[in-house]
């Protein structure tokens, strides 16, 4: 590709696609649809226990709830209308069997499957239940507990500074990537080798952008460029695209046209 085709695109990705960064990414209050100031809403905040309480009950474990928080950016200030209402259940692990990592694959896995029977949404906002170790670092800068109705890190009103045109860039390369995958699919002459590697550079795209979302949480903070992204993809469905596509490809790799069968 020569300069000036090279320049051509560059003009497409930030000036035709259209932005879709929420305009208000941090606002001067918490979310007023469940707070009142610095108070939460007792009736949601019962609510909220309610289904967190229903939920651990059906998982029929005996350990104790060591509290129940609310965190995410429905605690913060930094929320947008795709924000979901992220509740923490915090028990032990290791009373479970002190193979921790083995109890929050098997906790993790319950947790989809009920996630996957719910589809619970109070005041528009998504309802998502997480099972936390108590010794799991939480780096969140606002952490409210349901259970106690009190902030455990109440969030300080600071806007930040975003590197827009650095998310824009980063963005619209997974977009540009997931594009090529799904014209890629487009093609009814992909053999099993082709589709594999469908699939491989699937996962991989979804696995960088996970693990650069962890890496700048844990480096940085919410607004770190790499989170932002992902956010960015996820509210716009490219994540979900994303996911979609390798599964297309995984599943044409198995199947068999009936007409091809027959034939056999």
């Amino acid at each position: 590709m020569n300069n000036d085709l090279k320049n051509i695109q560059l003009v497409y990705e930030y000036v035709v696609r259209p932005s879709v960064l929420p305009e208000n990414y941090y606002n001067s209050t918490l979310n007023q649809k469940f707070w009142t100031g610095s108070q939460f809403d007792s009736q949601i905040r019962e609510k909220l226990l309610q289904i967190a309480k229903e939920f651990y009950d059906s998982l029929k474990l005996t350990v104790p709830i060591l509290d129940i928080q609310l965190t995410g950016s429905l605690a913060n200030y930094n929320y947008t209308e795709y924000s979901d209402l992220d509740v923490h259940i915090i028990i032990d692990f290791s009373k479970i069997n002190e193979e921790t990592d083995l109890v929050k694959k098997a906790l993790d896995g319950m947790r989809f499957i009920w996630n996957l029977r719910h589809n619970i949404t109070i005041k528009g906002h998504d309802v998502e239940i997480y099972l936390q170790d108590i010794n799991e670092q939480h780096t969140a800068s606002g952490l409210y507990s349901l259970l106690k109705g009190e902030w455990l890190r109440e969030p300080s009103y600071n806007p930040p500074e975003v590197d827009e045109q650095d998310v824009e860039l980063k963005y619209n390369h997974y977009v540009t990537e997931i594009e090529k995958i799904e014209t890629r699919m487009k093609s009814d002459n992909l053999s099993d080798e082709d589709l594999q590697k469908v699939v491989n550079r699937a996962n991989k795209l979804k696995q960088k952008a996970q693990q650069d979302r962890k890496y700048c949480l844990q480096n940085h903070n919410e607004f770190c460029v790499e989170n932002l992204v992902f956010k960015k993809l996820r509210n716009t469905g490219m994540i979900e695209k994303l996911i979609n596509l390798g599964i297309e490809a995984y599943d044409r790799i198995y199947s068999e046209d009936e007409l091809a069968t027959i034939k056999k």
